[in-house]
């Protein structure tokens, strides 16, 4: 109770993903069907979100938009999560040139900015949320494998490493019973820190088109629908965006609460 904003994220994260799950419970609409006779209305009490120019209700949008938005995102944080861990894991406790290698083409893909580094394997892979989730997942591979590699370099001079080795226990078994579970904490933080980032990695290249197909409502391809209609109706862009707002600063707040724990 004496943190009241963490309990609020934690509420919105809970809600968010209610939608993603049973989107049918919260949406008071068909997400596709339109009435062109209630196009483009701003928001009321039938219509909490408006209606967009085919008439179809903006809120139920949303909603059934989070199922597609947070498990692209969920798979992006995936990839990059097993991806770099391994990556780090092998180049921390392997060391040597193998060690070398790594850290030299994990320094080049921290230099380039992480959206943009996105863009280009998408456009490698092709569009489709899948192609999207892990062009992102990709971008994310660095970050984890560095903090993987800190935290190996760290447990691996740790008295009991070095006692495990010394009784004649194999390596592997010292990396994944000893090292990795003393290693993966850091880890684990910086995946939901990453699932913030992720949110607005995936709406941004949605937004772009490279997405989900028409008429199917993700997040970031709403906001790209409503673009066009900012002069008269506003809701269209902002809503949605507020959602993504919302939802990454929610995640945030949640990862930098498990941080300081």
């Amino acid at each position: 109770m004496r943190r009241p904003g963490l309990w609020a994220a934690v509420v919105f994260l809970a809600v968010v993903l209610a939608w993603a799950v049973v989107p049918e419970w919260f949406a008071p609409h068909d997400p596709l069907a339109g009435v062109p006779k209630e196009k483009l209305l701003p928001p009321s009490a039938a219509h909490w979100f408006g209606t967009d120019q085919l008439g179809r209700d903006l809120f139920s949008r949303v909603v059934h938009g989070a199922s597609l938005s947070l498990s692209a995102t969920a798979l992006a944080v995936a990839v990059g999560f097993v991806a770099g861990t391994a990556l780090g894991l092998l180049s921390g406790y392997a060391g040597g040139r193998l060690d070398e290698i790594v850290m030299r083409c994990v320094d080049v893909m921290l230099s380039i900015p992480g959206l943009l580094l996105s863009l280009a394997v998408v456009t490698v892979l092709g569009f489709g949320t899948v192609n999207v989730a892990i062009s992102v997942g990709i971008a994310a591979v660095a970050g984890f494998a560095r903090v993987m590699r800190s935290d190996v370099l760290r447990a691996g001079t740790q008295v009991f490493v070095e006692a495990a080795g010394a009784l004649g226990v194999g390596r592997v078994r010292i990396l994944f019973r000893h090292v990795l579970p003393h290693a993966i904490g850091s880890v684990l933080v910086l995946a939901a820190l990453e699932f913030g980032t992720a949110i607005l990695a995936v709406s941004s290249l949605s937004f772009l088109g490279f997405g989900a197909a028409p008429p199917a409502p993700e997040w970031g391809s709403l906001v790209s629908e409503g673009r066009n209609h900012l002069a008269n109706a506003w809701w269209l862009t902002t809503l949605p965006g507020a959602v993504i707002v919302a939802t990454m600063l929610a995640a945030n707040r949640v990862s930098r609460a498990l941080e300081d724990r």
